[in-house]
């Protein structure tokens, strides 16, 4: 088992109650290529400077003025994701499906093709990131304790006493507490019965739900047929579920070592709601040659996280010993609202708000159209290219009091140190094109995503984090309607960390993953 490095990670296990992670900065800012219409998953989800697509609003909302008609759109989609583990040279696999609505919406546009003016104005819906999924791993771990990441956080905190840690920490540490799993020595120190000698037995089981949905309206204008530009203001919508489910088993046979197993179950939902704006503008020096450049602001989100856990343990004959009492229980089990009950707080979990900001993202095209003429029915092909800069160093969490406590604002400080150092500057690429025969197309594209890693972070192991989504696709358009279907197909290296450590070696997982999503968009104009 190797090591990644996270500088600065101890300062992201302040206090349990404030949820976040660097790594769900990311899963709300990652957004997958498999989103937009059909037409534009085909070739790539290259469109900064083809546009002529609803997609334009999201990606390069110039390309909407070159709508002089109105149109309607609707994208059904289908996701099939699987994943393959790789943990301590165990290998497993899980799968999940979901059906959900890609982009769909209105354009309407005024101008036709004797005025070389015109505007564009469109309301649509983007399904932005899938966040369904069902995976597990495990294997022995002879390092480390998922216990260890409670004591860690206990330690770094300010908590004196049981009562500050039933308050501060009732997500994990307080249950294990009071379970017997974690006990305090004769130095005052926190110290857990599932320790290394044990050679633990691990097993991590997560199933996630929900996604991004953004809600955009954009505007854009066409000048001369030379200069178009346009811009929208979207507001993206977030819903994420998360079930985990950590076991850990002694190894040992020891049936009289004060420890033989604990489950830890956790739920977790976030929810909200946020704006941001995009730019974008399309130059044609001739008129069958496109250049696009367009920059997205980051998503200012506001979230709300609803959790609460659960613990059960078995510790054999502990309690029994150190009460003198052979009546006690082998097992116990608390939960969240166990804890809030002692601890004199209402409510069965724990809520809490804060602020994320995303990265920001600009990106550059060119686009070349084979025979473009007035009359359009005569285009016969067409290829283009994209490139992407996105600013995943830029994500940054903030309190959404006005006026936050001194501890939160440590507590972000240091979460943000640690995004800092933990994330890069990522290149994107996109190319694809279109043959058409008359009112048939087949098109094909490839998106390759890069690693938002840095180097530091992946020093020490061979762990990934790219992605890469080749496409294919066919439409159909005759008098004023059109229908395309899109096959993409997503495949990249990742790695899942089920906890962290500054004081000892943490496991991760590699994730080999696959995304197939099939995408059909039918649309009339009208």
């Amino acid at each position: 088992m190797k090591k990644i490095f996270i500088a600065g990670i101890a300062m992201c296990l302040i206090q349990e109650i404030n949820a976040q992670d660097i790594f769900d900065a990311l899963r709300f800012s990652y957004q997958p290529v498999s989103t937009g219409s059909a037409r534009i998953q085909a070739i790539g989800g290259a469109n900064i400077s083809l546009g002529g697509d609803i997609s334009s609003s999201f990606i390069n909302p110039a390309g909407l003025a070159q709508f002089r008609t109105n149109e309607i759109v609707f994208s059904p989609a289908f996701n099939l994701n699987s994943d393959k583990m790789l943990y301590n040279d165990q290998t497993t696999t899980g799968s999940k499906n979901k059906f959900n609505i890609g982009t769909s919406g209105f354009i309407f546009g005024w101008g036709n093709r004797y005025n070389n003016n015109s505007t564009a104005l469109s309301f649509a819906v983007n399904r932005t990131a899938n966040f369904n999924s069902g995976f597990s791993y495990g294997g022995t771990n002879l390092n480390s304790s998922y216990s260890f990441k409670w004591i860690e956080e206990v330690d770094n905190s300010s908590a004196t006493s049981v009562d500050d840690i039933r308050k501060n920490f009732p997500l994990g540490a307080s249950q294990a507490y009071e379970s017997y799993l974690l006990d305090i020595d004769a130095n005052g120190h926190l110290f857990t019965y599932a320790s290394t000698d044990k050679m633990l037995n691990q097993k991590f089981a997560y199933q996630t739900g929900g996604g991004m949905t953004e809600a955009a309206i954009a505007m854009a204008w066409n000048r001369n047929n030379k200069f178009l530009y346009g811009v929208t203001i979207g507001i993206p919508i977030i819903n994420y579920e998360r079930k985990s489910t950590i076991t850990e088993k002694d190894g040992t046979g020891n049936t009289n070592n004060d420890f033989d197993s604990f489950i830890f179950r956790e739920n977790l939902k976030t929810t909200g709601t946020g704006f941001n704006a995009k730019l974008g503008i399309i130059f044609k020096p001739v008129e069958y040659f496109r250049i696009g450049l367009t920059f997205h602001t980051p998503s200012i989100i506001s979230l709300k996280d609803v959790a609460d856990a659960s613990i059960t343990s078995n510790i054999e004959n502990l309690s029994r010993r150190l009460n003198n009492d052979p009546s006690k229980p082998t097992s116990y089990t608390y939960n969240t609202a166990d804890i809030n009950s002692v601890a004199g707080i209402n409510g069965s979990d724990n809520v809490y708000n804060y602020q994320l900001n995303t990265p920001w993202k600009l990106g550059a095209s060119v686009s070349y159209v084979f025979r473009e003429i007035n009359d359009v029915t005569k285009q016969k092909a067409f290829i283009t290219g994209d490139v992407e800069l996105v600013n995943y160093k830029a994500m940054s969490y903030s309190s959404s009091e006005n006026v936050p406590s001194q501890s939160e604002v440590d507590y972000f400080k240091g979460l943000n140190t640690s995004i800092d150092n933990t994330y890069k500057m990522a290149v994107n690429a996109k190319i694809g094109g279109e043959l058409k025969f008359k009112t048939l197309m087949v098109r094909a594209g490839f998106n390759y995503m890069g690693s938002p890693y840095s180097k530091d972070f992946l020093s020490g192991s061979n762990v990934k984090g790219w992605r890469m989504t080749p496409s294919l696709g066919v439409g159909y358009r005759d008098k004023g309607m059109f229908i395309d279907l899109t096959y993409a197909h997503g495949f990249g290296r990742n790695f899942h960390i089920p906890y962290t450590l500054s004081s000892a070696t943490f496991p991760y997982a590699k994730d080999n993953y696959y995304n197939g999503q099939i995408t059909a968009t039918v649309g009339f104009k009208f």
